[in-house]
């Protein structure tokens, strides 16, 4: 039988460069979501899903101000990118929630198998139509389609609740864009959803690995 420390969620983990950011502004914002001021930096964030970094400057004292990286032209830099989504798919997700939807040790593979089961996946070889959604994400050729299904996957948590680790995400964002970076990516979420924790306590969060980028 195996043990819990042979599951490939328990395992130490940690956050990369662009992770540690993104987790400690999504900290911020859950904790003061009450407050007029954090209200309405969500509501930019929203307001900003799917478009370019940097194309709204109310949002760039979260999504420009302080990234990591090394910009060589006018184009956003691979951190720049992962921070926008991460920071405006979090944005959408704790919408009219009263639940932390940034949720510590959650990768995107841990909470659509969460969802998955939520929904009643079958377990006669059928590909359900929330495992289809996370196909296409995780097969995305392009950062911009990886970004249209990441949409689509957050409005079904966010309707069941479940909470995702954006610093984590984040941190795949910036390695999905990297020469043979995506392959690691869809490697890691396939390992998240087949073994995403113990059976018995769906609500108790498992452990995964987060790479550092380079």
């Amino acid at each position: 039988m195996t043990s819990m420390t042979d599951s490939p969620t328990a395992r130490s983990w940690r956050y990369g460069e662009v992770g540690r950011l993104v987790d400690n502004r999504v900290n911020f914002l859950q904790e003061s979501r009450q407050s007029s001021a954090t209200v309405a930096q969500l509501a930019y964030l929203r307001a900003n899903v799917g478009r370019p970094p940097g194309a709204d400057p109310a949002i760039w004292s979260l999504t420009v101000e302080g990234v990591p990286g090394n910009p060589h032209n006018d184009e956003p830099t691979a951190e720049e990118w992962a921070v926008h989504q991460a920071l405006t798919l979090f944005a959408s997700h704790q919408q009219s929630r009263d639940k932390n939807m940034h949720e510590k040790k959650t990768g995107l593979g841990q909470a659509v198998a969460r969802l998955d089961r939520r929904r009643g996946r079958s377990d006669d070889n059928q590909v359900s139509p929330v495992r289809r959604r996370f196909d296409a994400a995780v097969t995305s050729a392009t950062p911009d389609e990886l970004s249209y299904h990441l949409r689509g996957l957050v409005a079904l948590l966010r309707g069941e609740e479940i909470g995702l680790d954006y610093g984590l995400l984040a941190d795949d964002l910036v390695q999905f864009q990297r020469i043979g970076g995506a392959s690691t990516v869809r490697r890691r979420w396939a390992r998240q959803y087949y073994f995403p924790e113990p059976k018995s306590s769906e609500n108790d969060t498992a452990e995964t690995t987060a790479e550092e980028s380079s």
